[in-house]
């Protein structure tokens, strides 16, 4: 089992052209990196406790959301989907190399582009 970090998951989210989808004009966003804090998840599950998740099931689903809106501002989103998260036992480093695309209830995320790399 990770530990990660006590306060925050880390979770990256890859991106992966949609199949039949041309993928010429796909924008240079590769994946998504996300800090999801713990206590988000403890939230939900005192708000869901009929609800038998594991602690990286409910921060996916509650990433998936915020990477959806971190990656509206490319205008060939559509053209993508998100895979299953991996999850990092530490912060990406470009977490520590600038600062986050896109930030909500807590969650920050990063769109991590060719030009990272």
């Amino acid at each position: 089992l990770h530990f990660m970090s006590e306060q925050f998951f880390y979770a990256e989210f890859k991106l992966l052209p949609k199949a039949g989808v041309v993928t010429s004009s796909v924008s240079k966003a590769k994946e998504v990196v996300l800090e999801v804090p713990r206590k988000l998840i403890e939230d939900w599950k005192r708000e869901n406790p009929e609800r038998e998740l594991t602690d990286q099931a409910i921060a996916a689903d509650i990433a998936r959301v915020v990477v959806t809106d971190a990656m509206s501002s490319f205008p060939d989103f559509s053209a993508y989907e998100v895979d299953v998260p991996a999850w990092l036992d530490e912060r990406h480093p470009t977490m520590n190399a600038r600062a986050c695309d896109h930030h909500d209830n807590g969650i920050r995320a990063w769109v991590i582009t060719s030009s990272d790399h």
